[in-house]
């Protein structure tokens, strides 16, 4: 009986120490981004995380310097023992929308963009599988660029249409599909 109550009790100063960090965290993200008035969204490099379903994404770097048109690459390097994922894209972008106000920038947009992934995989019976991907599409997509704590931070999202062929040991074989993308990063 003793430790049940002392578990339970536990339990409850870590449940109220997660909802007072949450809000902590909360409150300074909401005092911060009274400071976007101050800030200069118009930044032409930004750097972050970028994925698409199913097996593209990695860090991104992008430039912005030609907008309307917006340049992105994407890449990652997993090693881990005998296996490997690697993953290199890009994208060009045309922003058929922007709109620039006090407190955030918004754009649509259409991106042409391509990869190519190259993953080697051990099974249980030590048999090695290589796998090459070679896809690209098109998306349409916005972004959403506001100030946190003086830092623009820019989240997009899109949806598109992939083509491509994936090639391993045995077999190659051609692939299609809808992918759904997401991102975020900071500009500077």
């Amino acid at each position: 009986m003793v430790f049940t109550i002392k578990h339970n009790s536990t339990c409850k100063i870590k449940e109220h120490t997660f909802i007072y960090l949450i809000c902590l965290f909360l409150s300074l993200i909401f005092t911060s981004s009274i400071q976007a008035q101050q800030t200069n969204l118009t930044k032409k490099f930004g750097i972050g995380s970028q994925g698409a379903t199913p097996a593209f994404g990695g860090m991104s770097f992008r430039y912005n310097g030609l907008a309307p048109v917006y340049l992105q690459t994407v890449g990652r390097f997993i090693l881990n023992d005998q296996d490997g994922d690697h993953m290199l894209g890009a994208g060009v972008s045309y922003a058929i929308f922007e709109h620039r106000g006090k407190w955030n920038e918004a754009r649509l947009y259409f991106t042409l963009e391509g990869g190519w992934r190259y993953k080697t995989q051990t099974d249980i019976e030590k048999e090695i599988t290589k796998t090459t991907t070679l896809a690209a599409g098109i998306s349409f997509g916005g972004e959403l660029v506001f100030s946190l704590g003086g830092i623009p931070l820019g989240l997009n999202l899109s949806i598109g249409q992939g083509i491509g062929t994936e090639n391993d040991n045995s077999q190659s074989k051609g692939i299609a599909g809808v992918y759904v993308g997401a991102g975020i990063h900071a500009y500077f």
